[in-house]
């Protein structure tokens, strides 16, 4: 299979990983799909995590996920996964249920999670706009876009997160800020380049910094700054403008 936006140096341990994916799964599995930062054509092997959703026909037995899990520790990327059953992938009500999400922490001890994702319709949003299909038919013709308030929603509740707890936090603030504007979604280096023209001219030291250090592969851990929490007041007066409120 052709995989076209995907970077050489992952084509062998996804294919390996989809492959291993589908073995285990059978005839059970409907899709796999890449999207976030990789899909978008700005990951970074230094800081980025490599977003999957994988579509099945049925719920998925303990021992399958526990399969499941550990193809994660054997792969050489960092996979951050949510299984979801075609039933729950149309479900739009937060917290969304899913069959379980696998998250990297660590080269062998993957966090295998159960129960809902409260951000899934934020990332199956990303999907419907953006991902390639290592398995099954385009994601599009399994999910639906999620409706604009719904979303709104989950990004509203994301938001306190982003200055704690969030890698590249001013990309972030611009992300969701450019989602309000735009109703739809963007990369992180997208929204920075938007946000250098969008906001006013006092923020282009601290958001060309953000792209500088995003390009390079650089982590963000200065914490929740007053510079970050005078831009998160910026994005939402963008965001109130752009609701009308």
């Amino acid at each position: 299979m052709r995989w076209i936006g995907l970077p050489s140096d992952l084509r062998r341990p996804l294919s390996a990983y989809a492959a291993a994916v589908s073995e285990a799964l059978g005839k059970a599995l409907v899709g796999i799909y890449v999207h976030g930062s990789l899909a978008r054509g700005c990951y970074s092997a230094a800081t980025s995590d490599v977003d999957v959703i994988a579509v099945m026909e049925n719920p998925c037995p303990d021992e399958s996920a526990e399969e499941l899990s550990a193809l994660h520790a054997q792969s050489d990327i960092p996979l951050d996964a949510a299984f979801v059953t075609q039933c729950q992938l149309g479900y739009e009500g937060v917290p969304t249920p899913v069959e379980f999400v696998i998250k990297p922490s660590g080269p062998s001890k993957p966090r295998l999670r159960r129960g809902s994702h409260g951000y899934f319709l934020l990332d199956r949003q990303d999907a419907y706009e953006c991902s390639i299909a290592l398995a099954g038919v385009p994601f599009r013709d399994l999910a639906r876009p999620v409706p604009w308030p719904v979303l709104a929603g989950c990004l509203e509740d994301l938001r306190p997160h982003i200055l704690p707890k969030f890698k590249s936090p001013a990309l972030m603030l611009c992300r969701i800020a450019y989602a309000f504007v735009h109703r739809e979604f963007c990369s992180k280096r997208e929204a920075g380049r938007w946000a250098l023209t969008a906001l006013d001219e006092r923020w282009r030291p601290l958001i060309e910094q953000a792209l500088n250090r995003y390009a390079q592969g650089l982590r963000d851990d200065s914490g929740p700054t007053d510079e970050l929490r005078a831009l998160e007041q910026e994005c939402r007066s963008i965001i109130a403008q752009a609701q009308g409120t």
